[in-house]
């Protein structure tokens, strides 16, 4: 009984880094891939990872070469050339890295800007929302800080974030 709800939370788990994996521009097949293969105590075989999601072997076959490209994961001879399992590449920190640089702080860059021309133009009839950009901007300008000091090994105020915790509560 235990195991089947542990087979329903990871398959939950799953489903929801491939939502995750999808606002990050890759498939979602990609993440639910993926957090089998990291789960895994053992190197899982293609096979394996298409009798668990329960998807073709061959949208199996293709995100598990895109994932090798992205050096997410590895493939690892089990023995058989036909059936290499699969295993998470053990250092993510530089991957994450390229996406956090060249995706996310892109992103909450642009928000930023806009943000700001609209707080410095203080064009709302309604103060009410004008204080919520400002604290939207508040809260970008720490993301912005913050991936920044995480992408070059810096540190991140933690006074800093109880500050924008209460500005929002």
């Amino acid at each position: 009984m235990a195991d089947v709800c542990v087979e329903e939370k990871v398959k939950e788990l799953a489903d929801a880094v491939g939502e995750f994996i999808k606002y990050w521009g890759f498939k979602e097949i990609h993440g639910r891939i993926w957090i089998h293969i990291y789960l895994s105590d053992v190197p899982i075989t293609a096979k394996g990872l298409t009798q668990n999601l329960g998807v073709t072997k061959g949208l199996v076959s293709t995100a598990l070469s895109e994932l090798i490209a992205y050096q997410v994961i590895e493939r690892i001879s089990l023995g058989d050339a036909r059936s290499p399992g699969y295993q998470s590449n053990t250092d993510l920190v530089q991957v994450i890295n390229n996406i956090l640089r060249n995706r996310e702080l892109r992103l909450t860059s642009k928000i930023q800007g806009t943000l700001r021309e609209l707080a410095d133009g203080n064009q709302f009839e309604k103060p009410a929302t004008q204080e919520k950009i400002l604290k939207l901007l508040e809260m970008t300008d720490f993301a912005v800080d913050s991936l920044t000091k995480l992408l070059n090994n810096k540190n991140i105020s933690t006074d800093r974030f109880k500050v924008i915790m209460k500005l929002i509560s």
